[in-house]
């Protein structure tokens, strides 16, 4: 699962950003490996976006992710579709000129359960697009949107860097897993972020002792 969530925000161009290699990139690439007829279905879900003053290059690299799948064309197409429709929803939400890395994370949270009040919530200072992909991820996981807002809020307060945020789905299913109840796994949770100053620590074995600072620094010793 962690897995799929740094595929998410390479995709949101947080760690590698392609969008940031030039607006065409993406187009280019879909020129030349796209089938004609839907390439030029893209093109216009592409044009659409664009005129609703949202980046298009989003739109051409979900659609050579699903290229990169194997996806047939009667399934990509309208998979695109639901894609563009959700990227204008996050620019209502999020504002169209938030950047693409923060937009195609919305469009990622919305897909996972995510209500729009609660992704219209969050401040300028918490949109980062690695926060809102653990929001929706923790939102998919079973936890209240929101807990998993104020669980984020907790990590964000201290700071946590994304690489931080990104363990924290993983610790949230272990402990939702294992504890007796969600209101008992979310308090762990948070109390993990507090006593990590926002790192939660890779997810450990069943019945074994968060990670903390010290131990962290000590190389576990």
């Amino acid at each position: 699962m962690r897995r799929r969530l740094w595929a998410v925000a390479a995709l949101c161009g947080i760690f590698f950003p392609s969008f940031a290699l030039g607006q065409t990139t993406n187009r280019e690439r879909a020129r030349d490996v796209l089938a004609p007829d839907v390439l030029q279905a893209v093109e216009a879900l592409a044009e659409a976006a664009g005129r609703d003053g949202l980046p298009v290059d989003p739109v051409y690299a979900k659609a050579l992710e699903g290229v990169a799948k194997g996806v047939p064309a009667a399934r990509l197409l309208p998979a695109l579709d639901l894609f563009a429709g959700r990227l204008r929803a996050a620019g209502d939400i999020l504002g169209a000129t938030a950047g693409a890395p923060l937009l195609v994370a919305g469009v990622d949270a919305l897909a996972r359960g995510v209500p729009t009040e609660t992704l219209r919530s969050l401040s300028v200072e918490e949109r980062r697009p690695v926060a809102v992909v653990v929001l929706g991820d923790l939102v998919q996981s079973g936890v209240p949107a929101d807990a998993a807002l104020e669980v984020v809020r907790e990590a964000l307060a201290r700071r946590a860097p994304d690489e931080a945020l990104l363990d924290i789905p993983p610790a949230a299913r272990r402990l939702l897993r294992d504890a007796g109840s969600t209101d008992a796994a979310l308090d762990a949770l948070r109390r993990r972020i507090r006593e990590g100053g926002g790192r939660v620590g890779p997810p450990a074995p069943p019945g074994s002792e968060p990670i903390d600072r010290d131990r962290r620094r000590g190389g576990g010793g």
